[in-house]
C-alpha cells in the first residue's frame, strides 16, 4: 500500500531486479511468446513493425522486428500528452489483447515494488527483435509517454540476449546523450526506471532473438 504522503520522486530513477518473479512464471511467460512445450497449432500473434525504434518520425532508422500491444492509450489521452498535457486521474489504458492476463501477477510485484497502490497502466506491449541490423549503431533515444504525467517504466526481459537497454541522463531531447547506466538482457531481470529518462536500446548482433515486455505504469 502506497504510505502517506508518499511523492514519486522518493524512487531510485534506475532500479534493476534479477529473478524478479519466480522461475516457473518466467518459464511460462517465455513459452507463451516462443510457443515453445505449446500444443502444435498454437502460435502467439505476433505484428511486423517497420521500425521498432519508436521514434516514429520522417528519420526513421527502418529496425524490423515484431511487437504485441496489451494495453493502449486511448487517442484522446495521446494527444493531451503530445501537447505537454496530463492523463486525467481516472483515465486509464485500454486492454485491447486478452494476453495482458498473463502479466497481472508480474505488475502486482511491480506494484508492490514501488507502492504504489493506486497505479494505472497506461500502455502494455512486448517487442521481439533479431540481428538484422549489426552495423553497431544504437537506436535513437526516446521515451515512451510525452506530457507531464509522472510514470514508470517497467522493462521485463524475456530470454538472455545481447542488445543492452540504455538509459540517459537526460529527461530532454539533447543534441549529446550521457549514459546513466546501461542493462544487459538476462532471462527473469527487471528494469524499472523513471518514464522521463530518455533511453534506447542496441540491437541484437550475437544472440538470436531479443524479446522484452514494456509496461508504462502510472499514478
Amino acid at each position: 500500500m502506497t504510505s502517506k504522503g508518499f511523492k514519486p520522486d522518493a524512487l531510485p530513477d534506475v532500479m534493476v531486479i534479477d529473478d524478479f518473479i519466480d522461475l516457473k512464471y518466467q518459464e511460462k511467460i517465455k513459452n507463451i511468446l516462443f510457443g515453445e512445450d505449446m500444443p502444435e497449432d498454437y502460435q502467439f500473434p505476433w505484428y511486423y513493425l517497420e521500425d521498432v525504434t519508436a521514434s516514429g518520425d520522417s528519420d526513421s532508422q527502418h529496425r524490423p522486428g515484431l511487437s504485441h500491444v496489451y494495453v493502449d492509450l486511448p487517442y484522446e489521452d495521446e494527444r493531451d500528452l503530445q501537447d505537454g498535457g496530463t492523463i486525467k486521474p481516472n483515465k486509464v489504458g485500454h486492454v485491447i489483447s486478452d494476453y495482458h492476463e498473463l502479466f497481472v501477477p508480474f505488475l502486482q510485484t511491480v506494484v508492490r515494488k514501488l507502492e504504489w497502490d493506486q497505479a494505472k497502466v497506461l500502455q502494455g506491449r512486448s517487442f521481439l527483435q533479431f540481428p538484422i541490423n549489426t552495423d553497431g549503431t544504437i537506436d535513437k533515444p526516446h521515451i515512451d509517454i510525452h506530457g507531464k504525467t509522472e510514470f514508470r517504466v517497467a522493462l521485463y526481459y524475456v530470454c538472455d540476449s545481447d542488445g543492452d537497454t540504455v538509459i540517459y541522463n537526460e529527461k530532454v531531447q539533447s543534441e549529446k546523450y550521457t549514459i546513466k547506466q546501461r542493462v544487459t538482457p538476462k532471462q527473469g531481470r527487471v528494469v524499472i526506471f523513471n518514464g522521463h529518462l530518455y533511453h534506447t536500446a542496441e540491437q541484437p548482433t550475437k544472440s538470436n532473438t531479443r524479446c522484452i515486455v514494456n509496461y508504462n505504469l502510472g499514478l
